[in-house]
């Protein structure tokens, strides 16, 4: 078989594991929730891994032999591709009841091994081809860098076009083509070729006629929505940014917080799900009094009460509830910002504005599909009200399933940037759903807050309301202040509709009147905010919850489950801490658990036995010296991907651009690195922790100063900011093995399995680092982990 066509077949195969890696995340979002991105990630490490630790443990070989077993492994990586997601979908999994259900956890471990078994026989393949290269690994080593890059273009640009259960059968096809390149150098080419045709087909038989299921969790809303009676699927819409889809259903209603003194009629609702979780609600109003007389009962309408608002900003638009709820108010500009394109086509389709009034300006909508940081940052408007409503829904919120989702619509910096474009009696209001115990309603409190002592530092006693209905709570900032006559208006307004004002200029004591709590929480949040920074943080200090204000570097908002809490919390009664319990983050320590009790037995325990048998001590430093590498590398990409996600302005975005710079930059710097003096590796190292320690501190910077710029001008930034270094890192790995070479494929191997091991439990673990420190703690790791493989590499491995 001759060198290019081996290196044609590694492109392929790693263009689509890496596919079916990207596309196991968005079915992971879709079925369950998004939080189970990382076991994705970790399923691919392992897969890697295994691969490494099964041909160190198998006895040598010679080249024919490994030249078949390469054409062997080239020809299960598309029907493992095909077989694994039919297979998973035959086992059911409901993560909820990981925490007292034992089943449970065998069935997560099926699905983590059956889904592993694509990257395992992909991963292989590289590997044998590796070891039929050992003197020359930067070729090979960059190939797969290469296809991984370009099957993460893949995986995007397909999902522009098909449906995420169809598109997840291409990584299947393009592994074929891998297979039939593998066949041209076959020993007998002719029955090579009928393999790789053979499945070529099965590959295109799948990708037309899937022979799996996308099903959801019967804890997401779409599900639910959907056993309604005479519930219909009216429209559906599928690109990288989610799957949408209009769900029509006579008992179908939806109004956060609406007055429970409301006694009209709701009009006809389409409701809007993404990825299977409510957006909202196209509604299609029938006139402008009975649209009037319905939104004027949403907690969201209170700052009308404090008069004209003209020229009014709705972040996150979604199905255009806040929208009307300005126009119907007086509006006479409203510019609506959304992301989602789809969201804004099926509300405009099956949802409408409330008629103009008489005068012939009110009402002009002005839409922005876009990022909302990016917008806010780059306008120089003024306006007399931003607005984010609730998303989502009360169940969601209080479950906790977006405590890994990254949000920076809710950070310290967003809030500054909101204040900024406020007009001088303008207004800031924040509508959440109420969750009980209270968390997110108090971190938007001593947030708001926060931003208002940087905006006006001698004002913020005048400046702050918080009112609740028994759904929602809505957090008012004016950085002019509340007048007298306006707390008396919003006092009048909110008795009418049953809401409390929790919190007020002037509030003296805690006046529960409609929506009685335990614990006056808001008015003590509120009140030890407004007394100033220290009352503030030993508030946040001694809640029981995480509820202090974050930052762009650490943006999960919707994060509050403190980790110093969780030995008290797993040590009540069993289920008496169900209610406290954030699913994302239990999903994360279950992955985490679950990867280091894997590397613990497919990687630890056979180095032991292998070393305690044969006496070779320097497999360790093997180990150490891959371990540290693939640990640096995945903390690393994984800390970008956080900060080009704000950059670029969605996290599919992020991920779309650092893969693609990361694995096809580090594999040119892998191909370069056959240049190099391999005993100088140690050098690599110490370069590489140097500048990811100059990254740490300095990328967010740069992200701040780039986000008013076009999106061309960012995207090529971050391409050039992450370019050179991701060159960098795809030195150090097969500088390595050209020093460990010697010919020696089980060492070649265990290297494998020690990196794509480290692989393993580093996505979940910086996951975990993220959410507890930020990015840049995420960067400083890496370049520990960078100091300590060019610590070994510099005493030779």
């Amino acid at each position: 078989m001759s060198r290019h066509s081996r290196t044609l077949a590694v492109v392929c195969f790693s263009a689509g594991t890496l596919a079916y890696e990207i596309l196991l995340v968005r079915v992971f979002a879709i079925q369950h929730f998004h939080h189970f991105a990382y076991m994705a990630i970790g399923i691919a490490m392992l897969g890697f891994g295994v691969s490494g630790t099964m041909l160190a443990l198998i006895p040598r070989r010679d080249r024919r032999t490994t030249t078949r077993w390469f054409f062997g492994a080239s020809v299960l990586t598309p029907l493992a591709l095909i077989a694994s997601p039919a297979l998973v979908h035959q086992v059911t999994l409901d993560p909820t009841q990981l925490v007292w259900n034992l089943h449970q956890w065998l069935h997560l471990s099926v699905i983590y091994l059956l889904l592993a078994l694509p990257f395992v026989v992909g991963a292989l393949a590289v590997l044998l081809a590796l070891t039929l290269e050992p003197q020359r690994p930067g070729q090979i080593y960059g190939a797969s860098f290469l296809g991984s890059g370009l099957g993460a273009v893949l995986a995007i640009a397909v999902l522009w076009l098909l449906t995420p259960q169809h598109a997840l059968a291409l990584p299947a096809v393009v592994a074929s083509l891998g297979t039939l390149a593998a066949a041209t150098g076959a020993e007998r080419r002719s029955r090579a070729l009928g393999w790789g045709g053979l499945v070529g087909v099965l590959g295109l038989i799948a990708l037309v006629y899937p022979p799996w299921r996308l099903s959801l969790t019967p804890y997401k809303a779409l599900p639910q929505v959907e056993a309604y009676p005479d519930a219909v699927r009216v429209a559906e819409r599928s690109s990288p940014l989610g799957w949408v889809v209009a769900v029509s259903a006579p008992a179908f209603r939806y109004a956060p917080g609406l007055s429970l003194k409301f006694r009209g009629m709701l009009p006809q609702q389409t409701g809007l799900f993404v990825d299977g979780q409510l957006a909202g609600a196209a509604t299609a109003w029938v006139d402008r009094q009975s649209a009037f007389e319905t939104l004027d009962m949403l907690p969201s309408a209170m700052p009308y009460v404090l008069g004209s608002r003209d020229n009014v900003l709705v972040i996150g638009a979604g199905a255009g509830t806040e929208i009307a709820n300005a126009l119907v108010h007086g509006a006479r500009y409203v510019t609506a910002v959304e992301l989602n394109p789809d969201i804004v086509e099926l509300a405009r389709q099956y949802g409408g504005l409330p008629p103009r009034a008489n005068r012939p300006a009110t009402g002009s909508v002005h839409w922005v599909v876009g990022d909302a940081r990016h917008y806010v940052a780059s306008s120089r408007e003024r306006f007399d009200l931003i607005t984010l409503g609730p998303g989502g829904t009360f169940g969601a919120a209080t479950a906790g399933v977006y405590a890994l989702g990254e949000d920076f619509l809710y950070t310290e910096q967003a809030y500054d940037d909101y204040l900024a474009r406020l007009s001088d009696d303008g207004v800031l209001s924040v509508t959440g759903w109420l969750v009980i115990p209270p968390r997110t309603n108090v971190r938007t409190i001593l947030t708001a807050v926060d931003a208002l002592r940087r905006a006006v530092p001698h004002g913020v006693a005048d400046a702050l309301v918080v009112a609740r209905s028994w759904g929602t709570v809505t957090v008012m900032a004016k950085p002019s202040g509340f007048t007298g006559e306006e707390i008396d208006a919003l006092g009048s307004w909110a008795a009418a509709r049953n809401f409390d004002l929790d919190w007020h200029p002037g509030a003296g004591a805690p006046a529960d009147v409609f929506n009685m709590l335990d614990e006056p929480t808001f008015f003590d949040a509120a009140r030890a905010a407004v007394a100033g920074t220290d009352d503030a943080f030993r508030f946040a200090e001694s809640y029981p919850f995480d509820v202090a204000p974050v930052g762009d570097t650490r943006p999960y908002p919707h994060h509050h489950l403190r980790v110093r809490s969780l030995g008290t919390l797993l040590g009540s009664d069993r289920g008496s801490w169900l209610p406290f319990a954030e699913w994302g983050m239990v999903a994360l320590l279950a992955t985490l658990v679950q990867s280091v009790v894997l590397a613990g037995l497919l990687l630890v325990l056979p180095v032991v036995v292998r070393t305690w048998r044969t006496g070779e001590p320097d497999v360790f430093r093997v180990v150490l010296y891959f371990s540290a590498i693939g640990l640096a590398y995945l903390s690393a990409e994984i800390a970008a991907i956080q900060q080009v996600g704000l950059l670029l302005g969605h996290p599919v975005y992020a991920v779309a651009a650092v893969l693609t710079v990361f694995l096809i930059c580090s594999g040119v710097g892998s191909a370069w690195s056959d240049r190099f003096d391999a005993p100088r590796v140690w050098r690599v190292g110490v370069v590489l922790m140097l500048t990811v320690a100059v990254y740490a501190v300095a990328l967010p910077h740069v992200v701040h100063l780039l986000q008013p710029t076009p999106l061309l001008v960012r995207g090529i930034v971050a391409m050039m900011l992450l370019g050179p270094l991701a060159f960098v890192m795809g030195m150090p790995f097969p500088l390595g093995l050209r020093v460990l070479a010697r010919d020696d494929s089980k060492r070649i191997a265990w290297a494998w399995a020690a990196n794509g091991f480290a692989s393993v439990t580093s996505a979940p673990l910086a996951a975990l680092l993220a959410l507890e420190f930020g990015a840049p703690a995420v960067l400083a790791t890496g370049a520990v982990a960078y100091g300590v493989a060019g610590a070994i590499g510099r005493n030779r491995l």
